[in-house]
């Protein structure tokens, strides 16, 4: 497929060679990264693709590993000197199902939208990367994240130095992804700041939610995040590309088995 058939490139001017319209599209990027941890691209690929995928996407979520995960907000194994209710161990729950590449790659909208040459160059500029690349394992390239009713995302940190998603179905009500940008250095895990957020502290959350067709570029390793729970009869769809700035990359084999449920030429850890 044509990348115009599927991002609205009239409004979003993603080949360089628009000049002044890329360079002015790709600072605002940045400025949203800076400020706040989040590029938020509304009605970046056009409705009527979106809601092909969909189509293709939606009766595909029985092949979706379905899991109920506990986890601390580091997304790390735990640190018993700490104690069980310290910050750093207390348990969040999140309730997903998630769909591997290997159930994605015959559609054509995600594969043209995640392999585009300009798509990747403009996602890389965007990010501050000379370059990406896709992943290379069968699994992790994209996946879609579905959250029936009743479902949610509990608070954390991402592993990832960033993510790109779009949306393709919001809920009808609730799944508000709420944040608070950068509240944690690499040096610094901010435990008591941390610990107000997740104890119900509002005073610094933030709350976004996307319109089908919505591109997100976001710094969630040092920004805490959730999903709220999904309210209503529909459920939530959420595609993920996976981008990493060396070639070649595969997804862990360990991290194979917690997203997917199995493993497929993931690489061992260490």
């Amino acid at each position: 497929m044509q990348l115009s058939e599927i991002v609205d490139v009239a409004r979003y001017a993603i080949d360089p060679a628009s000049g002044a319209e890329y360079d002015a599209l790709v600072d605002s990027a940045r400025a949203g990264l800076a400020e706040s941890g989040v590029c938020v691209l509304e009605g970046f690929v056009r409705r009527d693709a979106i809601d092909r995928i969909v189509a293709s996407v939606a009766p595909r979520e029985a092949s979706a590993l379905h899991k109920v995960k506990q986890h601390n907000v580091y997304l790390v194994a735990d640190d018993p000197s700490l104690g069980e209710h310290h910050v750093r161990n207390a348990k969040e729950t999140t309730t997903s199902a998630t769909l591997g590449y290997d159930h994605l790659s015959d559609i054509a909208e995600l594969e043209t939208l995640y392999r585009s040459p300009e798509m990747i160059r403009f996602v890389a500029a965007c990010l501050g990367f000379d370059q990406l690349h896709p992943y290379e394992d069968a699994l992790s390239q994209i996946n879609v994240l579905f959250y029936p009713p009743g479902t949610s995302l509990g608070w954390h940190f991402d592993n990832a130095t960033f993510t790109v998603t779009l949306m393709l179905a919001e809920a009808e009500a609730g799944a508000d992804f709420e944040y608070v940008p950068f509240l944690r250095t690499d040096t610094d895990p901010s435990y008591d700041a941390v610990a107000k957020v997740v104890a119900g502290d509002r005073s610094a959350v933030k709350t976004m939610r996307q319109s089908p067709g919505t591109l997100v570029l976001f710094r969630g390793h040092t920004t805490i995040h959730r999903v709220t729970p999904v309210v209503g009869g529909s459920t939530r769809l959420l595609a993920t590309f996976i981008y990493s700035p060396t070639p070649g990359t595969r997804m862990l084999a360990v991290n194979q088995q917690t997203f997917f449920g199995r493993v497929v030429d993931g690489i061992a850890d260490g």
